[in-house]
């Protein structure tokens, strides 16, 4: 939906994202926009989710389980009132909905609106309207709103870390995960909050990346995933990519797959052949094969696609760190450490892929129905580079 925006996304995220402020985005299609009803994409959850506007997976079907919410439309030096209806129909199993009244009068299609909340209350922006653009720099009405944004954020911050702190008192707790997902998901089964496989921050609008912290050793941070622009005709297919590079393995069953379990990073080729190279023009990043002349593309991404995955993603994050220990098989946690980082410096993003510090896995494998099984495909970074992508972090001993 995004690629149709009439107005370019990364022009207008920084304003978000330097004041820490969580933010969606919509581009009404031509019948989205005719009918004022939209799809309510992964980002518009989370956003109308953190700030207790309304939560769709409690929601039921069918149009006895609308809700409906008041908010506003900015403009250039003023809100005006606007409703907000939430729905999922009874067909295509329930796909969330959206519908915003007097949309037509508001913006046209392939208009960029962001998405946003101020006590407890929707915003929305046409950031295609220049009025309302312009109102974004320093003094405008736009602009004072996303302060007043940023300001409730700090309020939340500090209530997250409260909640750390008593988390970090409980001492040891037995992992409710095996494996390396069981660091992050202790630590959310003890906020009292779901797993979150979205691509929306984590706690109100924050997202949380725990990790452990052994002698000698740290694992890497996963910063978000995203799945390569298949539909690109230079693209290999995940099922080519995983016939022609897999290899047998075991499940953690112990039982035998064919599978594709790697880590790729531009320092250079893995076990497989695999490595990353940013495009000469810094536009695309592609999975390659081989050497030289004789190098195969297997796969790529957008570069704007990745930075601005990075910038939503990531407004502000909490980077906490937890000490391991394993009894009678059992793996405990105590969350010790944390690091407080806002504003992503997206434009170093290519250089830290080109230079390896950032890095992408592949995690496939082949089903017994013989479909592919993929977990993402997340990129990477070493704690200790952190600063390299997040300036003027904040850390706090628990």
């Amino acid at each position: 939906m995004l690629k149709m925006s009439d107005t370019p996304i990364e022009r207008y995220l920084p304003y978000f994202t330097n004041a820490s402020v969580p933010v969606a985005f919509l581009v009404p299609t031509p019948t989205g926009c005719a009918k004022s009803i939209m799809d309510a994409t992964a980002s518009v959850r989370g956003l109308l989710k953190d700030a207790a506007i309304h939560d769709y997976a409690a929601q039921g079907q069918g149009q006895e389980n609308k809700v409906i919410a008041s908010g506003y439309y900015v403009e250039a030096d003023r809100a005006v009132n606007m409703e907000a209806s939430m729905y999922r129909p009874k067909t295509k199993q329930g796909d969330p909905r959206i519908w915003f009244s007097r949309l037509t009068r508001y913006c046209r299609p392939c208009n960029l609106l962001a998405l946003f909340a101020v006590g407890g209350e929707l915003y929305v922006a046409n950031l295609s309207d220049p009025a309302v653009s312009a109102s974004l720099t320093e003094g405008g009405f736009l602009a004072e709103l996303v302060r007043q944004a940023g300001r409730e954020g700090e309020s939340v911050a500090n209530e997250l870390l409260a909640l750390l702190r008593g988390i970090h008192q409980r001492g040891f707790l037995p992992s409710v995960t095996r494996g390396d997902p069981g660091v992050g998901d202790t630590l959310e089964n003890a906020l009292g909050i779901a797993r979150n496989n979205e691509k929306t921050p984590d706690y109100k609008g924050i997202e949380l990346k725990a990790s452990r912290t052994k002698r000698g050793t740290t694992s890497r941070s996963t910063l978000f995933t995203q799945t390569p622009f298949w539909n690109d005709p230079r693209s290999m297919s995940e099922e080519e990519i995983l016939r022609t590079y897999g290899y047998w393995g075991k499940s953690k069953e112990g039982a035998d797959r064919f599978q594709l379990y790697c880590t790729i990073s531009a320092a250079g080729a893995n076990p497989q052949g695999l490595f990353l190279e940013v495009g000469k023009d810094r536009e695309e990043l592609h999975v390659k094969h081989g050497e030289g002349a004789t190098d195969r593309l297997v796969t790529l991404w957008q570069m704007e696609m990745l930075k601005n995955r990075l910038l939503e993603k990531h407004p502000a994050t909490f980077w906490i760190k937890a000490k391991s220990v394993i009894e009678d098989g059992t793996e405990y946690f105590r969350y010790d450490h944390v690091k407080y980082t806002r504003n992503p410096n997206a434009y170093v993003f290519p250089d830290l892929l080109d230079a390896g510090i950032i890095t992408v896995d592949f995690l496939m494998h082949k089903k017994p129905s013989g479909t592919i099984r993929d977990h993402g495909f997340p990129f990477k970074i070493m704690p200790n580079h952190i600063n390299m992508l997040f300036p003027d972090p904040v850390e706090y001993e628990l």
